[in-house]
């Protein structure tokens, strides 16, 4: 009988050293699937969860390009010495682009519009005056699909039938590529590198598309800038040409930066010692708010892009809510309507 005992106590004891590392391993495996995020990282927002990835990536010799500017690369360009990058994504929009460029305009300023293909195709005229105003045109894919889930063929027809429609409405081809969600892996850098482009990350993200209020958008950039803290500090600014609330707050962001003495470069310029602005003049510094611009989302006269900008009572963030919007594709439109 202590024979049987002590077989039995063998067996278990091998059995459980046998099947805990690949109980661990899998666990381990099933937590990076997406970066998107998991049952298990649903309670992280989009953002936190792909910060998390990108890490990942810039730690990564094997992934990272030299010219990429992933967070790393960005902040060791503008951390130390108060200068911003204006970045805009998801555009064009025929209702809040123009507003944009105008406010830009006014200023003396650049910026860089990542755009969509599907947008682009549909407004070509705003994407051709974005050029002729002399913004940088990058790519943020044909139709925002997070690349990461898709195969190395879908990967390089997102990207390249954008470079394709936005080089034949302007007569130049995309050098900057910034992947939805900021999502990456070793296929969509390697696509990237392909098609002979630099990736483009941010710094600092303003949360318009979750707020879509003016105030928290312009508290976003004063609290990850440390602006009021005194330790002001440089950053890639993340902003969305498609929201009403993001036109009121771009003036009342720079005057901000005007009134602590940022500096705004552009992508392709970083690291010019020769000149501080990539522009032609010194930005307008402006004291005084300017008047604010108000936007009707319904003038488009699309019901779906009236829904997603029209401004609305929003309900909370749920796990279920995520996991579902996540399965039938629509979680960019779960997280621009809750809050």
């Amino acid at each position: 009988m202590r024979n049987i005992k002590y077989k039995l106590k063998a067996i278990l004891t091998l059995f459980v050293a046998l099947t805990i590392p690949t109980i661990l391993s899998a666990a381990s495996s099933f937590a990076s699937v997406s970066p998107i995020g998991t049952k298990s990282e649903v309670s992280n927002t989009e953002s936190q969860t792909l910060n998390i990835q990108d890490q990942k990536l810039e730690n990564s010799d094997q992934l990272c390009i030299d010219t990429n500017l992933g967070r790393n690369r960005l902040r060791k360009l503008l951390i130390g010495n108060k200068s911003v990058v204006l970045t805009f994504d998801d555009g064009p929009h025929p209702s809040t682009t123009p507003h944009i460029l105008d406010i830009l305009k006014k200023r003396h300023l650049r910026a860089a519009f990542f755009v969509l293909g599907l947008q682009a195709n549909k407004y070509p005229d705003i994407i051709k005056r974005m050029h002729d105003e002399g913004h940088i045109i990058g790519n943020h894919t044909y139709g925002h699909k997070n690349l990461t889930q898709l195969k190395p063929a879908q990967i390089k027809k997102e990207i390249e039938s954008t470079n394709d429609l936005i080089e034949k409405i302007t007569g130049e081809r995309p050098k900057f590529m910034r992947p939805p969600y900021g999502a990456v892996n070793k296929a969509v850098t390697a696509a990237i590198k392909e098609a002979d482009m630099n990736m483009v990350l941010w710094t600092v993200d303003t949360r318009d598309w979750r707020s879509k209020n003016e105030k928290a958008v312009l508290k976003e950039v004063d609290r990850q800038l440390h602006i009021t803290k005194g330790s002001q500090i440089g950053g890639a600014i993340l902003m969305h040409d498609i929201y009403p609330s993001t036109v009121r707050a771009l003036n009342p962001v720079l005057d901000k930066l005007a009134e602590n003495d940022y500096k705004i470069y552009a992508i392709d310029n970083l690291g010019n010692t020769e000149s501080e602005f990539w522009c032609t003049k010194s930005p307008l510094i402006c004291k005084k708010p300017l008047a604010s611009v108000q936007v009707n989302p319904e003038f488009c006269g699309n019901s779906l892009m009236i829904s997603l900008l029209k401004e609305k009572p929003k309900e909370k963030i749920s796990k279920v809510g995520m996991i579902k919007a996540r399965k039938e594709g629509n979680l960019l439109i779960y997280l621009a309507m809750t809050n």
